[in-house]
C-alpha cells in the first residue's frame, strides 16, 4: 500500500469566509422571512436572537445599545426580568447540559421582538439596510403604531414602506413587499 500524505482540510470540504456581520446578516434575513413565511418559531427565534447577540456585540464597542437588552429608560425594577424572559426561550434552545429534562413556557410573542432588535442594531451599526429588514421596520410600525415616537426620524423613514390600510397580519403582502424592495434598501 502506497503511504500517501492526508490531504489538507480545504482539499475535501467547501468553505466561505465570513465576517461576524455577515453571519448576524444571513441569519438575520432568514429568520425575518421565516417568521412572515409561518414557520416554527422556535427557529426563528433561534436564529433572531443568534444574530442579535452578534450584533449586539459588534455594537457595544461603538456605544449602540439594544433596546431591548441594554435600554436605560426600562425602569430598573423590571430590566433584570425583562431581559431574564429575552434570555430564557435563547438559552434553552442552545443548552442542554444544566437539565437535559427541564421544559419551556415559550413566550413566541417575543420573537418579533428580537428581530426587531437585531434590525435596528444593524442599521444603527451599519447604516445600511437590506430589503428583510426594510419590511419588518415598516412592518413594526404598522403592528405596533405606539412603539416609535411620533415624527420621530425612525417614524418617517419606515411609516410609509407599506400602503396605508394594509393589514399587518397579511404576510404573503408583507413578504411581496420585501420581495419588491431594492436590495440596498429604500
Amino acid at each position: 500500500m502506497e503511504n500517501r500524505p492526508e490531504k489538507d482540510t480545504e482539499d475535501v470540504a467547501q468553505y466561505e469566509i465570513l465576517s461576524k456581520l455577515q453571519a448576524a446578516q444571513r441569519q438575520l434575513r432568514v429568520a425575518i422571512r421565516l417568521f412572515f413565511e409561518h414557520r416554527d418559531l422556535v427557529a426563528v427565534h433561534t436564529l433572531g436572537a443568534a444574530a442579535q447577540d452578534i450584533l449586539r456585540d459588534l455594537a457595544r464597542p461603538r456605544g449602540i445599545k439594544s433596546i431591548f437588552k441594554d435600554n436605560e429608560n426600562i425602569r430598573p425594577e423590571y430590566r433584570e426580568r425583562l431581559g431574564s424572559i429575552f434570555r430564557e426561550a435563547q438559552n434553552f434552545f442552545k443548552h442542554a447540559d444544566r437539565d437535559p429534562d427541564a421544559q419551556l413556557k415559550f413566550y413566541f410573542g417575543a420573537t418579533q421582538f428580537y428581530l426587531l432588535d437585531a434590525a435596528l442594531l444593524y442599521v444603527m451599526l451599519t447604516g445600511r439596510q437590506f430589503p428583510e429588514v426594510t419590511g419588518l421596520l415598516g412592518w413594526s410600525l404598522v403592528k405596533f403604531p405606539d412603539i416609535v415616537v411620533k415624527g420621530s426620524e425612525l417614524e418617517r423613514q419606515y411609516r410609509g414602506l407599506l400602503r396605508p390600510g394594509i393589514n399587518p397580519d397579511n404576510f404573503e403582502a408583507i413578504l411581496a413587499a420585501i420581495d419588491m424592495l431594492p436590495v440596498d434598501g429604500p
